[in-house]
């Protein structure tokens, strides 16, 4: 395979000539990394969001105050109200 520029992009191609691949310069390759971390970011707060909101209406959530106490709880029991 060889490697060839195209108007600021660069194309690995097939012993045909065909493009199997695109190499990013390194500028564009970290924003499509930092678009897809927060991409992922968006779609677990997607999916926890109904969770919480429902926890929160069956009343099954805690304080700022009680998650901060020092007071280390293995299981849900201490978190009713």
């Amino acid at each position: 395979m060889k490697t060839m520029a195209m108007e600021e992009e660069q194309f690995v191609t097939n012993t045909a000539g065909k493009r199997v691949a695109v190499l990013p310069d390194l500028k564009t390759y970290q924003r499509l990394r930092e678009a897809q971390e927060e991409l992922a970011d968006i779609r677990a707060y997607d999916a926890a969001r109904p969770v919480a909101l429902a926890e929160l209406r069956a009343g099954r959530c805690a304080t700022l105050a009680r998650h901060r106490s020092p007071i280390i709880m293995t299981c849900g029991c201490c978190l009713r109200p």
